[in-house]
């Protein structure tokens, strides 16, 4: 499906390209993250290459999810919405662990961006961005 060519990418709202810019941040951060792992791998005192060099993949491939992600909802369309809600939920679960063990700077972090996200999916503008029809009465 492709977005309704009528409207145009100005009439966005402010949260959905909010939601997408925090999306992306998070991407290059799991990038940034994925190349440690790598030079991490080969190093002298890498524990595991094989585990170095999955989670490297693994965090490109989740990388590259955030952002279509971002992508695909600030085209308008409706997926998005949740997924987004998960991983967002998940960085919440994960935030609050770097509070107990004394770095809350980690904590906030990973918190703020992510409730964020979480209240702007559900404010009103966003909403209706997202379930709004093609020109031929299909829902995106």
């Amino acid at each position: 499906m492709v977005p309704d060519p009528a409207l145009p990418p100005s009439s966005r709202p402010r949260g959905v390209l909010l939601i997408a810019a925090i999306l992306v941040l998070e991407a290059v951060a799991l990038l940034a993250v994925a190349a440690g792992f790598v030079v991490t791998a080969f190093s002298d005192d890498a524990l595991s290459v094989g585990g170095s060099v999955f989670m490297a993949v693994l965090l490109l491939l989740v990388g590259a999810g955030l952002m279509a992600l971002a992508r695909q909802l600030a085209a308008g369309f409706r997926w998005p919405r949740s997924p987004s809600l998960v991983v967002q939920l998940f960085l919440v679960i994960l935030a609050f662990p770097y509070f107990s063990i004394g770095a809350p700077l980690i904590g906030v972090a990973l918190l703020v961006p992510a409730a964020v996200v979480i209240v702007t999916l559900f404010s009103g503008p966003v909403v209706g961005y997202t379930v709004r029809t093609t020109v031929t009465g299909k829902a995106l």
